[in-house]
């Protein structure tokens, strides 16, 4: 997990300066290891050392982005830059922040705090985040007050897992013929197309989801499109999306963690059958608190296990199937601060390094009242035209998209 590296993006927002960029990662060091900006890893084990300064290439700068292809080639070209990279770097690009991250440092929390703190903190002082003290043995006092002091939540823990059990089973009745085993030498080529869902869109797909799915939140739904947009231009996925799930939902509001506190869960969301009974066992997985049993489990296994990292893919399957992951970061309420620039366009994007050759990351963000869908993935193994047209099936007229799938599925159940 240390070489693997999330790059999150924020603009377009008033411009920054190189120079108070690095004056406030330098307080951020200096408030204390809690802020996790000088933290470093130890080769060969879970542990992390202390840097005393944020390191000289810790901020760059690039020549502005005028169009959205302008933007996601700059990003694509950060994260292919040669060379050791320092467990946090930024990048200016115009009125863009990218926050270049080793993902064993923290999860999408850093990188929201830290666009807070890197446009604020020079004006407004430092950010309440980095003055707070993250919370000590946060994974077993909170499964000992989730589950120990309610203990019906066992079982309905187990009972999402029959639930996600059964949605799988419905899945792996519609697999065809088995996939070829032939595979062709590859290497990493990390690419990203970002698409923005506008403010008019996201509230036509709010009342149609009220309408048609209220058991469906806005990110089940948007998961749904992608997963149904993607059927549509022939990206074939397998049955299973691993959806990152943020256990911090299962915290007291005293409690603070700023590392690592999200956990992927492997759950087959088809966009071939209805989203309502699906979204009722998402649901049913969130309440139970199923994520955090499963978040400790991960987290022992880590401290007995061996820190090594596996070895590096350098083949990959010549007929690949999408495995794909999503991840939803919603709508931060610290960004409300943010001096973005007036007028729709608020980008909250990124690209998350894919966990395979032939993984495919979806990441999903809200500034004010529009939504960002950003696609990671490998251009030397899914063809870009295809992802573009796919996301924008989502972004250009959703309403149609979801009429459509609905109608699709009524002709299916007609014909059975």
């Amino acid at each position: 997990m240390i070489n693997s590296r999330y790059i999150g993006v924020a603009g377009p927002a008033r411009r920054v300066n190189g120079d108070a960029v690095r004056a406030t990662l330098q307080s951020l060091v200096d408030s204390g290891t809690h802020t996790r900006i000088g933290l470093v890893p130890q080769p060969g084990t879970v542990s992390w050392g202390i840097a005393q300064s944020i390191g000289d290439d810790a901020v760059r700068e690039v020549g502005p982005a005028a169009t959205s292809a302008q933007l996601e080639a700059a990003i694509a070209d950060v994260r292919r830059r040669a060379g050791e990279r320092l467990p946090l770097e930024v990048t200016i690009c115009g009125e863009y922040l990218f926050i270049d991250t080793a993902h064993g440092l923290s999860d999408g929390k850093l990188f929201v705090d830290l666009v807070e703190a890197l446009h604020l903190d020079d004006s407004d002082g430092a950010s309440v985040w980095s003055l707070e003290p993250e919370s000590r043995h946060v994974i077993p006092r909170a499964l000992l007050r989730w589950f120990a002091l309610h203990p019906l939540r066992l079982r309905d823990a187990w009972r999402a897992v029959k639930a996600m059990q059964a949605l799988n089973q419905q899945s792996l009745e519609g697999i065809g013929r088995p996939e070829s085993s032939e595979t062709v030498p590859w290497s990493p080529s990390p690419a990203v197309v970002i698409r923005q869902s506008t403010a008019a869109s996201e509230a036509a797909v709010s009342a149609w989801r009220k309408k048609n799915a209220p058991s469906a939140g806005a990110a089940t739904v948007a998961l749904w499109l992608v997963r149904c947009a993607m059927d549509r231009v022939g990206l074939e996925s397998t049955p299973a999306v691993t959806i990152a799930i943020n256990c911090r939902r299962y915290l007291d509001a005293k409690t603070t963690v700023n590392g690592n506190f999200a956990v992927g869960l492997n759950v087959a969301i088809s966009g071939t059958r209805p989203i309502e009974p699906q979204a009722r066992v998402l649901n049913a997985v969130y309440t139970s608190g199923l994520p955090l049993a499963v978040l400790g489990i991960v987290s022992a296994s880590v401290r007995i296990k061996s820190a090594a990292d596996p070895t590096a893919a350098d083949r990959v399957l010549r007929e690949p199937k999408v495995k794909l992951m999503y991840s939803d970061l919603g709508r931060p309420p610290s960004w409300d601060r943010v001096p973005w620039a007036e007028g729709e366009g608020g980008q909250f994007a990124g690209l998350l390094d894919p966990s395979a050759p032939d993984a495919i990351t979806v990441m999903c963000g809200v500034v004010g009242k529009e939504r960002t869908y950003s696609v990671s993935f490998h251009d030397n193994v899914f063809e870009r035209a295809k992802i573009e047209e796919a996301m924008n099936l989502i972004v250009t007229d959703p309403i149609l998209l979801l009429e459509s799938l609905t109608g699709d599925l009524v002709e299916q159940q007609d014909r059975v």
